[in-house]
């Protein structure tokens, strides 16, 4: 893997938070795909995509308060029609690479607090990078612990990437990781 960056969760971690190396938030701003997931939500669905948009257009408001608006949209697996959710992420005080997500509108209720595991960038080949993340959202009202990959583009990780972020990931000494990591299934991105 060309330039990679894992870290146990913040739960389990034994290291300086603060000492860790995340992607900046103008890093994380713009689309995301879900390849790879452990979430029952995304079982019958495809075309699984998270656009990030910073709340404001100041640089230095993003560098002091960096939420993000938090776009889904995915269609089922029996339909074209184009569904979405929304949500706003907010930075965990204390805790870098963490975020809180809350639902809008009718989701208002409902928020999951989640972090960056891992992210990197791996050469596929045609020799473009995929960039990836990987995300590990916490139990919340409505699922379980979940873990995702997400890539900036549809094709994601290839097979071998994929195994060696699995095998790190389940490297990290966390139990609860290491389980969500054997569970994950690749999400449908026709």
């Amino acid at each position: 893997m060309s330039s990679t960056v894992f870290h146990p969760p913040s739960r389990v971690a034994t290291d300086n938070l603060n000492d860790r190396r995340y992607p900046s938030t103008t890093e994380i701003v713009g689309d995301w795909f879900i390849t790879h997931t452990t979430s029952p939500v995304w079982k019958d669905k495809r075309r699984v995509q998270l656009t990030y948009t910073a709340k404001s257009s100041s640089a230095s408001d993003i560098a002091e308060r960096p939420q993000l608006d938090d776009l889904i949209t995915y269609q089922t697996l029996t339909s074209t029609k184009l569904q979405t959710m929304r949500g706003t992420d907010t930075p965990s005080p204390g805790h870098p690479g963490s975020w809180t997500w809350r639902g809008n509108g009718w989701l208002k209720f409902v928020k999951s607090d989640w972090e960056i595991v891992g992210h990197g960038s791996s050469a596929v080949d045609d020799g473009i990078k995929c960039i990836w993340m990987a995300v590990l959202a916490q139990q919340s009202l409505l699922t379980p612990a979940v873990l995702n990959i997400y890539t900036r583009g549809k094709g994601g990780l290839e097979d071998d990437q994929l195994d060696e972020v699995v095998s790190a990931l389940k490297d990290l000494g966390d139990g609860g990781l290491r389980g969500l990591a054997d569970e994950m299934y690749r999400v449908i991105q026709d």
